[in-house]
């Protein structure tokens, strides 16, 4: 849900803001019954299908780096609340 953009000149549109922004979810509410694979496709905005990048580097990269998922999912959450999926 995206919420609308406020430029302070309007008590309507700021009371409209806040109710929307009361009304998002947490990052585990929303990702809660999203696999893995459903985050990533969401967050690159990749058909994993279809791509036609280097799968294996990235392969390469998950399997070398311990730390890969609490990256992608701190990068994700960032992701989603910039695009203001969340709170």
């Amino acid at each position: 849900m995206k919420r609308p953009i406020y430029d302070g000149t309007n008590e309507d549109e700021c009371e409209y803001y806040d109710n929307v922004i009361m009304d998002l979810p947490t990052f585990e509410e929303w990702t809660k019954n999203m696999s893995l694979t459903d985050q990533i496709k969401f967050h690159y905005d990749v058909d994993i299908d279809n791509f036609i990048g280097d799968t294996w580097g990235i392969v390469a990269e998950v399997a070398t780096n311990p730390n890969w998922l609490n990256e992608f999912r701190k990068e994700f959450k960032e992701n989603l609340r910039e695009r203001e999926y969340i709170k």
